[in-house]
Parts: C-alpha cells; structure tokens; sequence
C-alpha cells in the first residue's frame, strides 16, 4: 500500500455518482432515507429513530476517519447533486496491504440502478489502482440475500462466514458472510463493472425529489 494512500481529502467522481467527504452538516438531507428501516436494517449501526441519532452515527465515523482506520463518504446523486446514502473504506490495514469497503446504504429509491455498481467500481479502482491495497473485503449480514447478490454480482469471491461473530445494537447476533476482490483479479472484475455500466440508463425525474 502506498504511503499517501486514504490521507487527505479524498473525492471520487463518476458519471452518476460522487463521493465526497462526509461531514455533519450532511445528516439533515440524509435523514429522510436513513430512517428508513429497511434501508439501515443490517448495518452494525443500527437503526437511527431520530436525526440526533444519525447525527451520532455521523460523529462516530468522522472519529473513525480521525483515527486513521477508515474512509468515510456521502454518497450524492450527480444529475440532482442529492445525498443518496452513505459508504466509506475501513480496517484500512497498511502493514498487510488491505482494506474493506463497507457501511454501504442508500435511498430504496436508488436500489436496481447503477448507483451502487459505479460507486463500487470507483472505490475499488482507488484502492488497487491509486492506493496499491493487494486485497479489498466486503462483508455482508448473513440474513441480507439481496447485498449477497449484489455483491456477488460485483465479481468479488465468496470466501465463507463467520458465525455469530457480531452483536447488533438490536441484541441479535449476527453471522457475516466475506467476500474479497485481490489484486490479480482486479482487471477482470474492473471490465466487468464497465461493462454494466454502459448500458444504457435514464434517471427517471422523480429521482431528483427528496424521499419521503
């Protein structure tokens, strides 16, 4: 891994989405998706109920960024320049050349378009292109198909699951399943975002309105 890699600020732009830094004042926009059930359902945060506690979330990962172990980004909509849901690079490992992409969750609204495939391949052609990680994680609650999918269909390897190895704030003990992209396997999975993401696709215009 790099020496420069994950420091300073750090903004990664695509045809539809940007991620940029995340900040507090961030909460208030995000907030009509976050508290969504659905949305936040199996993230280790839990479920925020009110924005003081999204708010909290926010603090918590801005701690995290200062700390040196993670990444963390607002995702915003490029036709609507909306905030759509968050993600973020953490357990960033320097002396192990590692890094995992997780804490992912967006507006439903955007579910089944090609926010979530560009976002990853933005984040994973900084990590092994700009940052020099040999290997990218991502993990996913076992109980979550529809992430497993989505995963899967990103190119990354199933490598197995980890038993009940989480206590969530709701008190279940959650089982993680592991996926992982190394470095030799980048280009093909790189060809293979890129090709998913020049079909064609028009954002429908109710895409620029806030969630409700």
């Amino acid at each position: 891994m790099r020496a420069e890699a994950f420091q300073g600020p750090l903004r990664l732009t695509g045809r539809w989405v940007e991620l940029v830094p995340l900040a507090r004042g961030h909460a208030e926009a995000l907030w009509p998706a976050a508290r969504q059930p659905e949305v936040m359902r199996y993230l280790r945060t839990g479920v925020p109920r009110s924005p003081r506690d999204l708010e909290s979330v926010i603090e918590s990962l801005l701690a995290a960024e200062r700390a040196g172990t993670d990444r963390p980004f607002t995702t915003v909509f490029r036709p609507s320049g909306r905030p759509i849901g968050m993600t973020r690079f953490l357990r960033i490992d320097r002396s192990n050349d590692w890094v995992e992409i997780g804490g992912t969750w967006l507006d439903p609204a955007y579910w089944r378009t090609p926010v979530n495939t560009e976002a990853k391949l933005l984040m994973l052609r900084y990590a092994f292109e700009d940052a020099g990680v040999h290997r990218v994680q991502l993990q996913t609650d076992g109980r979550n198909e529809r992430s497993q999918a989505a995963i899967a269909r990103l190119g990354a390897v199933r490598e197995g699951v980890l038993r009940e190895d989480v206590v969530l704030p709701d008190g279940i003990r959650r089982s993680s399943v592991y996926f992982s992209v190394l470095a030799p396997e980048w280009p093909v999975v790189r060809q293979r975002l890129e090709t998913m993401l020049a079909r064609p696709w028009s954002a429908p215009t109710d895409l620029g309105a806030p969630s409700r």
